[in-house]
């Protein structure tokens, strides 16, 4: 354990020395050495799953260590390659089948292939956060799932407590990840980094102002750059920032703030950094990821480089040097099915098929030459009222006039972009507000001093040093600026008189380091139009009404100011256009609805065949049928023996609760996700979980959760409810809320021991335990401590038999030997992991949910269906049970609401031309063949036979029930145009469930206008070769004793064979009546 513990922290702690990863370390030897395969890196240094010699003749799939998979080499891009998460994943499953072994641990993988952050040992119960790559990320492993897994920043920041790396801290967002800019001090004279950790928390009031800084430390700048999600410096963003003419502020508080992140001194120096990024690159921001990526893929002469959008995003269409093409969503990442060769994919057609993202309901009011420019704006729709009140109120006319506005082409984006800077949150933006009485002195505050007035003449004398880029030549190597002949101009004073000459070269087209094409003429005019908006009185009212924009519509600042001046758009949708609904990422909702239709979505935003339904919502495909189709159609493409692991399926499209992989089978919940501590027991099938027992699992810590978080907030006992399960953990028929019977024991147990028998009033129970809550947070052990001390110890059967905590032993301290009771609340071990939200999973046996229930005076009851749906009027007060349909009755019922549902149709469809049957029967859920749905069938042709498949699955009544009335339905259109007599002596009437007089299912069923007859079992499903067709005898259907009778009996051969001293008596065998 020692030896792995040292290489976790090793690899933890390396990146701050290390700064390049094995891929960009391949990257830079093989370029460097001229060879013919260069290595491609994501923008975070990790290999890319598809890698490409560098004429992009050959392509190949690659593991996480740059491994070609394989097999998988071709000629041209691949078709598809599993993630590093998908072949980790298939790799150990495969092993364990090779090896004939158990699994323990397998990897949980995204829709995405990429690594879900939270990971689980299901032989140890325990779960730990992972990065990107799949490492374990050291500190996090826990019982249970961690809670919230910590961003790149936070762990940066934990290595610098604990020693690691440079002293200064990283600026973090609120999710944890690296802000875009990072700023630090350096010493001037060895451009050593300042320790600004210590001193920090030393002299907090010293980082107040500018000139406090000054005073105490007269030897240090600043130093600020851009940086990738890993927080790396980016190559060329570099710049030290001189302190010497920075103003203080009125934004300086009166306390010291309690990180340099929310300090004004770090706020300026931010703002000053991305000032110049203005100047220089014509961006308020930094590089993007895309960006990153493309300038990388450029400078290393890769065959497929990402196209970038206007304001740093994905563009939706990518596509190699003379290859493929395909469609990418907003996080770059590949849409299936888009790839083609020749002929681009259409991804930029929103009411075509296409990958979404990057439509917005308000750009399709943008006339077609203006769209693409908003292709990369925002993902939420424009509400009506923002033309009201923005446009039509004239705040924003303003803006829109001002001097440079006409100049600035790209108004919206850079207005936007100044915003998210300046302002990366809206309680920022309003205490800027509070010190905004002086317009003309807003920008200084902002900026520290006349920093945007100075800069606007690209004059960056005392404002940079000589650490990094500190002339307008080092910002662009290319820049050929001759002074009399004598060479650069590298001087900053020089090229700013040059600027107020009016030279030449500001219009002269440069590229800077990150492939941007730019004219410093360009660039001037956005710093014009920024400084003159901000000095305008009517900014302070734009902003204020910016900042109200809740954040449901807008989350971020930028995007708003986007919706805020193209709000000219805004309004109320055509009637007669269809507008889809996108995610927040862009992509297309799942469902789609349209004039009182709504349907289904696949990935490509094409409708799902059949899922088109009225008035309510379709049933789309389940996450395990989308896993199971999306993993067959990445089979068909790897090389031949490649082998991967689909998931198993119900019938309704739920994960089984058992999945196997060649002899290696595990548990999974509803989502998919493996299921901890279960464990097969040796020559007998893995039992695991149903999706009663599962749910009811869950409900059981979240109603913990509930009591324990606030007592005083508790709702009453009744509102509680947890499943119940039978013994083969399908839905009790009726269900109970309340709590369960253990809570009942337990408490029982408590007002025994702890208050001498007398009644407790729940919520002052409940706040007793609470208050366990913070001694619990250290460790089993000091919650033990803590009960002793109270004298609540006999609460808990283990600690009745010790009187104090000194003789218990270490066996019971460390959380073995606790369990005496099957009550899991009276094991402390357990109880202590409820207390502190340890567990992602039910502790104990499942068979729990099945145990009878008691206390009635204090429960609701109600009926179920088969899925633990609430049957409607079925509802009964405390100490009442209600009387529940049988099996056959509930399909009965369904099976006559779906045939009067029917007749009303055809009444209503008596005028249309078009056939009701069969949207009626796709609003049902129900599909039915072409030969079943008669479409070829003329009067005559008119074919009475039960189809098979009607007569399996499910909900085979009410299929055959749908089969039936359309069957009637056409029989009716046909003999409509004859003589009402002929119609008469057809007499076909619709199918309707037979039932015994108890709702339970008649062992034989009949359709009397067919003459077909057939047996069902008890819960009505079709018994094969049972079907006879007009015969005079009925089928030979056994009843449920009878059924019961021959399963007992063969259960009784099977044990009696395997033991030689069982006997039949052993076995319970029912006797039944003779039926005459």
């Amino acid at each position: 354990m020692g030896s792995f513990t040292y290489v976790m922290l090793s690899t933890e702690y390396q990146t701050d020395s290390q700064p390049l990863r094995p891929c960009e370390l391949q990257r830079e030897e093989a370029f460097s050495a001229g060879e013919a395969y260069v290595p491609q890196c994501s923008e975070d240094g990790q290999f890319r799953t598809v890698q490409c010699s560098r004429n992009g003749l050959s392509c190949w799939c690659v593991d996480e260590n740059g491994v070609e998979v394989p097999g998988s080499k071709q000629n041209g891009y691949p078709i598809s390659c599993l993630s590093f998460c998908q072949l980790q994943k298939q790799r150990i499953l495969v092993s364990r089948y090779i090896n004939s072994s158990s699994i323990s641990y397998i990897p949980q993988c995204l829709d995405s292939g990429a690594f879900d952050e939270v990971q689980c040992d299901t032989e140890l119960g325990q779960c730990w956060c992972v990065d990107p790559e799949g490492m374990e990320i050291y500190g996090t492993r826990q019982r249970g799932k961690p809670a919230q897994c910590p961003g790149n920043c936070e762990i940066r920041d934990r290595r610098i407590l604990h020693g690691f790396g440079e002293k200064s801290p990283p600026q973090c967002s609120a999710d944890g990840e690296f802000l875009p800019v990072q700023c630090k001090f350096v010493n001037t004279t060895d451009m050593s980094v300042f320790d600004l950790v210590h001193s920090y928390n030393r002299l907090p009031r010293a980082f107040q102002k500018f000139s406090s800084v000054r005073e105490t430390f007269p030897e240090i700048s600043g130093y600020c750059y851009c940086v990738d999600s890993l927080g790396r410096e980016l190559a060329d963003t570099g710049l030290e920032l001189l302190l010497d003419e920075v103003y203080d502020t009125v934004f300086s508080v009166p306390e010291p703030a309690r990180t340099f992140t929310e300090s004004s001194i770090h706020r300026i120096l931010q703002r000053r950094f991305l000032g110049i990024q203005l100047a220089t690159s014509g961006k308020f921001r930094c590089p993007s990821r895309c960006e990153a990526e493309r300038s990388a893929a450029l400078r290393f002469q890769h065959p497929y480089a990402p196209s970038c959008s206007a304001g740093g995003g994905y563009a939706p269409l990518q596509c190699q040097q003379q290859g493929q093409c395909w469609c990418v969503d907003t996080q770059g990442q590949e849409i299936p099915g888009t790839r083609r060769r020749g002929q681009p994919p259409a991804c930029g057609q929103l009411l075509e098929s296409g990958p979404a993202g990057y439509f917005s309901q308000s750009s399709l009011f943008s006339t077609p030459d203006k769209q693409s420019d908003k292709i990369d704006g925002f993902s939420r729709a424009c509400p009506p009222s923002f033309k009201e009140l923005f446009l039509d109120s004239g705040l924003s006319s303003p803006l829109a006039q001002s001097p440079f506005a006409s100049q600035t082409p790209e108004l919206e984006t850079t207005l936007s972009e100044a915003i998210t800077g300046m302002f990366p949150s809206r309680e920022l933006a309003q205490v800027a507000l509070q010190f905004a009485a002086n317009p003309k002195r807003f920008q200084e505050n902002l900026f520290g001093g006349r920093f945007l007035k100075n800069l606007i003449q690209f004059n960056f004398t005392g404002v940079l040093g000589t650490s990094g880029k500190y002339s307008i030549g080092q910002f662009f190597p290319q820049l050929d600026v001759v002074d009399n002949g004598q060479g650069p101009l590298a001087s900053a004073e020089a090229f700013s008189l040059e600027v107020s000459k009016g030279s030449s070269i500001l219009s002269k087209p440069l590229v800077g380091s990150f492939g941007r094409t730019v004219t410093l003429q360009d660039n001037q005019n956005l710093m014009k139009f920024l400084s003159s908006v901000l000095e305008l009185p009517e900014f302070f009212t734009f902003l204020q009404q910016v900042i109200s924009v809740p954040k449901s519509i807008a989350e971020d600042l930028g995007e708003v100011v986007k919706l805020a001046l193209g709000s000219k758009g805004c309004g109320e949708e055509p009637k007669d256009l269809f507008v889809p609904t996108c995610t927040k990422e862009g992509r297309y909702e799942e469902v789609q609805c349209y004039a009182g239709e709504c349907w289904c979505l696949d990935t490509l935003g094409k409708e799902v065949p059949g899922s088109r339904i009225q008035g309510k919502r379709p049933r789309c495909p389940t996450e395990c049928e989308k896993q199971r189709r999306n993993l067959k159609n990445l089979k068909q493409s790897l090389p031949a023996g490649s082998d991967l692991f689909i998931p198993s399926c119900t019938e309704d499209g739920d994960f089984l609760p058992l999945q196997c992989y060649g002899k290696n089978c595990f548990c999974v919940d509803l989502n998919g996700k493996t299921i901890p501590g279960i464990r097969g027991k040796a020559g007998k099938l893995m039992q695991c979980p149903s999706a009663c027992q599962v749910t009811a699992g869950q409900e059981f810590l979240r109603a913990v959760k509930l009591l324990l978080s606030d007592p005083s907030a508790v709702p009453q006992l009744p509102s509680l409810y947890l499943p119940q399960c039978d013994a083969a953990g399908g839905w009790r028929q009726v269900q109970c809320s309340g709590p369960p019977e253990q809570a009942f024991e337990w408490y029982e147990r408590w007002i025994t021991e702890n208050n001498e028998g007398k009644p407790l009033p729940v919520p002052d129970l409940l706040n007793i335990i609470a208050g366990y809550k913070e001694a619990s947070s250290g460790d089993f052990s000091a919650f033990v401590k803590a009960l002793y001390e109270a004298g609540h110890q006999n609460i808990f059967p283990t600690f009745s038999m010790y009187s104090s905590f000194t003789d218990l032993p270490p066996q019971v301290l460390e959380g073995n030997l606790t369990r005496l009771s099957e009550n899991i609340l009276l094991d402390p071990y357990t109880f202590w992991q409820l207390l502190t939200e340890q567990l992602s999973y039910y502790p104990g046996p499942y068979a729990d949910f099945s145990a009878p229930l008691g206390h009635f005076e204090l429960r609701d009851c109600w009926c179920v269906d088969s899925k633990g749906g609430e049957l409607e009027g079925t509802k009964a007060g405390a100490n009442q049970v209600p009387a529940c349909p049988g099996i056959c009755e509930g399909v009965k019922q369904e099976a006559m609401k779906f045939v009067e549902d029917a007749e009303q149709l055809i009444l209503a469809s008596n005028g249309s031309q078009f056939a009701f049957g069969e949207s009626f029967l796709l609003a049902k859920g129900i599909q039915l063949m072409d030969s079943e749905l008669l479409r070829s069938s003329g009067p005559y042709g008119l074919e009475r036979g039960i189809s098979q498949k009607l007569l399996l699955g499910s909900d085979s009544a009410l299929q055959l029930a749908a089969w039936s009335v359309l069957q009637f339905y056409w029989q009716s259109h046909f003999t409509s145009k004859r003589s009402a007599g002929e119609a008469a002596q057809l007499g076909f009437l619709p199918y309707i469930p037979q039932c015994d007089g108890l709702g339970n299912w008649e062992p034989t069923q009949c359709y009397q206008s067919t003459g077909h007859c057939w047996c069902v079992d008890e819960r009505g499903r079709y018994v094969m070769d049972s079907l006879v067709s007009r015969s005079a005898e009925l089928p030979k259907c056994q009843t449920s004793c009878q059924q019961s009778r021959a399963n007992a009996m063969i259960s009784s051969w099977r044990q009696s064979s395997a033991k030689l001293d069982t006997s039949a008596a052993d076995l319970f065998i029912p006797s039944c009546l003779e039926v005459i």
